[in-house]
């Protein structure tokens, strides 16, 4: 459907659209009573510094599932040591604590 409008109307139902979080399309069929839009909450914005120091923990616990899993297909389940994998959890543990302390005291 296309209709006219001037640049300000239209710089109005984009501003309309972007603080109610929906596509224009979305918000058009919304007015026109064709759709009730489910209403999301705004993504919240997270420091990229937050999201690679949480991917490298993330890497540390997959590394860990591999080898546990490794273990479990060939038949050696029973020689995981337990010590051993609840030191590294006690590790990954102790690094999210520190970036989410990191994080939550502002030290960006």
């Amino acid at each position: 459907m296309i209709f006219r409008c001037t640049p300000s109307e239209k710089a109005a139902l984009v501003a309309k659209a972007r603080a109610a979080g929906l596509p224009n399309a979305t918000l058009m069929r919304e007015a026109l009573g064709l759709t009730e839009a489910r209403r999301r909450k705004p993504v919240p914005r997270v420091d990229p510094k937050l999201t690679f120091a949480i991917a490298r923990v993330g890497g540390n616990l997959n590394q860990l599932s591999r080898w546990i899993n490794g273990a479990v297909k060939s038949g050696r389940a029973s020689q995981i040591d337990a010590l051993k994998v609840a030191a590294q959890l006690v590790i990954i543990e102790r690094q999210m604590a520190r970036i989410v302390a990191e994080h939550t005291a502002g030290g960006e």
